[in-house]
C-alpha cells in the first residue's frame, strides 16, 4: 500500500460534541463511586449499542448490524466500491470499569467522520466506524469475540472452556444468534473490501504520563495465554479433618499463584520479551468457611509482545500445577481457553501518524501494546494502526480511569487526518 501525501484538512473535529456523546455512553451502567458495568450482551451493553445507532443515524451514515451484533456506520466515498478505511473500538465493559477504555475509539472515530462529512472533506475510500461487540473477556473469558469473527478468528475448540460464571456457553449464547461450529467464519469481512483499519484508545498505562507525551503510535499488541487450572482434591470438615490428612485444594492454588507472579518477575524486562501473568478469577467449591475445599478452578492469564517468552511461561506455570497436584496426591486438570501469538501492526500506518504528528509539533512515543485490542483481530486481514493517548496514572479498568478532555480531542484530531490520508491514498 503506498500512501500518498495530502495537505492536512483545516477542519477541527467538534471536542464538546465530543465529550458530550463519550459522557452519554458514559452513564449507561455507572454504579457507585462511578464505575461503570456493561457486560457483553447485557442490558446496559445493549442500550450503549442503541445509543451509539442513534448518534450515527444523526450523523447520516449508513448502518449495517451484523448477526452478532457489531456495528458499521459508513460513510461513502467518492469511490464507494473501493476498499474501505475502518475505525473504531469497542463499548462493552470489565466489571466496575472505566469510561474510556473503548468508548474513547468508538466516539472518536464517530467524531472524525461527523466532521469529514460536516465539512465536505473529498474521500476517495468509503470510511467506517465500527463498534465491535465482546471485546472485554470478563464475562466468558473469551477476548475480542466481535473483531474475531469479523477476521474469520474464531475456531471450534476456542469455544469448549468460554464459560460465564452463571454456567452459561458463549457458544449457547452464539447459536442462538445463528453462529454455530459450522459458520463460524459467515460474519469474516473480505480482506479486498478493506483498505486499513485505525483504532484510537486510551493507553492503559504509565508510559505517556510519565514521559509527558499526548500521542503515543504503537507498534506491536502483546498476546495472552489463557487457560484455567482446575485442582481436585478432597471437601472434608474443616474441625475434624487433621491437616496432615487433608487434600485441600485451595492451598495448591495458593502455591501456583504465587509461582505465576514469581515466574513472571524473572521475564520483566523488555529486553527479554517482558512478560505479565494475571489469575484474575478463581472459583471454590464447596466454598463454605467449615468445610476443606475440595475443588477449586483458576483463571490464568499470561501476556507479552513476545510469543517465545509467552509460551515459555506458560509452560512452566502449567508443568508447576502438576508438580504441585502431584506433591499433594490431588488432581489436576489444565483447560485451554484461547492461545494467541503477539501482533506487529502496520509500519506504513505508523508512518503515516508520524509524519502528521511531526507537520504538527505533537511529541510521541512509538511504543508496543501490553494490552490486547480489537486492532490485533483485524491486522490479520488488513494494515491496521494504532493511537495510544495518554491515562492518568496509567488507572484502567478502574473507576478512576480518566484521560484528560484535550487529549482525547487531540487524539481524535490525529485519527481524523490520518482517516483522510488513508482513505486518498
Amino acid at each position: 500500500m503506498t500512501l500518498i501525501p495530502t495537505a492536512s484538512p483545516r477542519a477541527n473535529i467538534n471536542q464538546r460534541r465530543l465529550m458530550r456523546d463519550l459522557n452519554a455512553i458514559g452513564r449507561i451502567g455507572i454504579g457507585d463511586h462511578g464505575a461503570v458495568t456493561r457486560l457483553v450482551f447485557s442490558i446496559k451493553e445493549l442500550r450503549s449499542r442503541q445509543l451509539l445507532i442513534h448518534l450515527m443515524r444523526q450523523a447520516g451514515l449508513k448502518i449495517h448490524i451484523d448477526a452478532i451484533g457489531n456495528i458499521f456506520g459508513r460513510l461513502d466515498g467518492r469511490e464507494p466500491k473501493a476498499p474501505a478505511v475502518l475505525s473504531g473500538s469497542h463499548l462493552d465493559t470489565v466489571i466496575h470499569g472505566g469510561k474510556y477504555d473503548g468508548p474513547v475509539g468508538v466516539i472518536g472515530a464517530l467524531e472524525a467522520v461527523r466532521t469529514i462529512n460536516e465539512n465536505k472533506i473529498p474521500i476517495s475510500s468509503s470510511l467506517e466506524v465500527v463498534c465491535f461487540i465482546g471485546e472485554e473477556s470478563s464475562r466468558f473469558g473469551f477476548s475480542t469475540l466481535g473483531s474475531s469473527l469479523v477476521a474469520g478468528e474464531v475456531h471450534p475448540k476456542d469455544l469448549t472452556n468460554a464459560v460465564d460464571p452463571q454456567g452459561t456457553k458463549l457458544e449457547h449464547v452464539l447459536a442462538s444468534l445463528g453462529i454455530t461450529r459450522r459458520n463460524l467464519t459467515s460474519l469474516k469481512r473480505a480482506p479486498k473490501g478493506l483498505k486499513a483499519y485505525l483504532e484510537l484508545h486510551i493507553e492503559q498505562g504509565p508510559i505517556l504520563e510519565a514521559k509527558k507525551k499526548r500521542i503515543g503510535l504503537v507498534t506491536s499488541i502483546a498476546a495472552p495465554s489463557r487457560f484455567k487450572v482446575v485442582f481436585s482434591g478432597r471437601a472434608d470438615h474443616s474441625g475434624t479433618t487433621p491437616m496432615e490428612m487433608r487434600r485441600d485444594a485451595l492451598v495448591a492454588s495458593a502455591q501456583l499463584i504465587e509461582y505465576v507472579e514469581k515466574v513472571c518477575r524473572k521475564f520483566s524486562s523488555m529486553e527479554k520479551g517482558r512478560v505479565v501473568g494475571t489469575v484474575g478469577a478463581m472459583k471454590i467449591e464447596p466454598g463454605v468457611i467449615n468445610a476443606v475445599p475440595g475443588k477449586t478452578e483458576l483463571s490464568i492469564d499470561i501476556r507479552s509482545t513476545t510469543a517465545r517468552s509467552k509460551d515459555r511461561v506458560a509452560r512452566m506455570v502449567k508443568r508447576r500445577a502438576q508438580e504441585i497436584a502431584s506433591a499433594r496426591a490431588i488432581g489436576v486438570e489444565i483447560l485451554p481457553i484461547r492461545e494467541e501469538d503477539p501482533v506487529p501492526l502496520d509500519k506504513r500506518l505508523l508512518r503515516v501518524t508520524q509524519e502528521i504528528c511531526d507537520q504538527k509539533g505533537i511529541e510521541y512515543e512509538i511504543m508496543p501494546s501490553g494490552a490486547g485490542h480489537d486492532a490485533m483481530q483485524m491486522a490479520k486481514i488488513t494494515p491496521a494502526g494504532m493511537i495510544f493517548i495518554p491515562s492518568m496514572r496509567g488507572i484502567s479498568h478502574n473507576p478512576l480511569e480518566w484521560t484528560d478532555p484535550e487529549d482525547i480531542g487531540l487524539g481524535s484530531q490525529l485519527l481524523m487526518e490520518t482517516m483522510i490520508r488513508v482513505a486518498n491514498e
